[in-house]
């Protein structure tokens, strides 16, 4: 039997922990206080406070209640942006409808799976396509789904408790520093990355631009526009999504790693 306990303050955030174990039975307890001002925060109890707790190394010990597992709670209409890889037939045209995409079935479920990694979606030789999608949106999906949920691969690679995240009423899980699955249903809009084709489709980017949060900028398909024009909106939307993948993958890349630089020496740990 052994007892442990650390202590750890800064000028923005504190915390503190202690813990013991036995041959029979262990209990942990944990608490966090934060100044930080953020959209979103890794919070610390079970749902449906909205709350979780942190994860020892190598995944959950057996028996780990699901309910501990590490959540991102998200503002409402909180907006984030990932890179989506797929085959398009030559006939689709400019604009894209996220409620045709089809979920696919993957190491942790039934979902969408995109990645936050540029380098990995060009990789894949297909269509890079950018995602903008609202786990908690103001408007309840259908499912009633909230949330992000952080999943740790157990000891043999695989995601263990992370493939329940649809059965617990989750938007999506993030199953490794940078690759996601989300429910279809919470993408709002969906475009893509690099388009070479000849012509400009004005309406169809007005009508793109409508569904996103903070729109880099805003057309009117009805006064005439120079071909010149079309090329500069395209070049800035790439350039755009870019960058929401790019902050979208600081926030969630650093809870991660902070969560399994914790992990590594046995600690539990919450990020936030």
């Amino acid at each position: 039997m052994w007892l442990s306990s650390w202590s750890w303050s800064s000028s923005s955030w504190s915390w503190s922990w202690s813990w013991c174990w036995s041959a029979a039975s262990w209990s942990s307890c944990l608490s966090c206080s934060s100044s930080l001002s953020s959209s979103s925060s890794l919070s610390l109890a079970p749902r449906p406070e909205r709350l979780s707790r942190g994860i020892p190394a190598g995944g959950p010990p057996r028996g780990w209640p699901e309910s501990r597992w590490p959540m991102l709670a998200c503002e409402q209409d909180e907006a984030f942006s990932a890179y989506f890889c797929v085959v398009l037939f030559d006939s689709i045209g400019y604009e894209l409808h996220p409620q045709d995409l089809q979920e696919s079935a993957g190491p942790v479920g039934t979902g969408i799976y995109c990645t936050l990694d540029l380098n990995r979606a060009l990789a894949t030789q297909k269509e890079v396509l950018v995602a903008e999608f609202r786990p908690t949106p103001s408007e309840s999906l259908r499912s009633g789904s909230t949330e992000l949920l952080i999943a740790a691969a157990a000891e043999d690679g695989s995601a263990g408790s992370g493939s329940r995240w649809r059965q617990r009423g989750y938007s999506g899980v993030l199953y490794g520093a940078t690759e996601l699955c989300i429910r279809a249903e919470c993408i709002r809009a969906l475009y893509r990355r690099d388009w070479q084709r000849p012509g400009a489709a004005w309406a169809d980017l007005d009508r793109l631009l409508v569904r996103m949060r903070d729109p880099p900028f805003l057309v009117d398909p009805e006064v005439s526009q120079p071909e010149l024009a079309w090329a500069k909106a395209l070049e800035r939307l790439r350039l755009y999504g870019d960058q929401r993948v790019k902050d979208t993958r600081e926030r969630l890349e650093n809870l991660w790693l902070d969560t399994a630089q914790q992990a590594e020496s046995q600690h539990f740990c919450v990020a936030q």
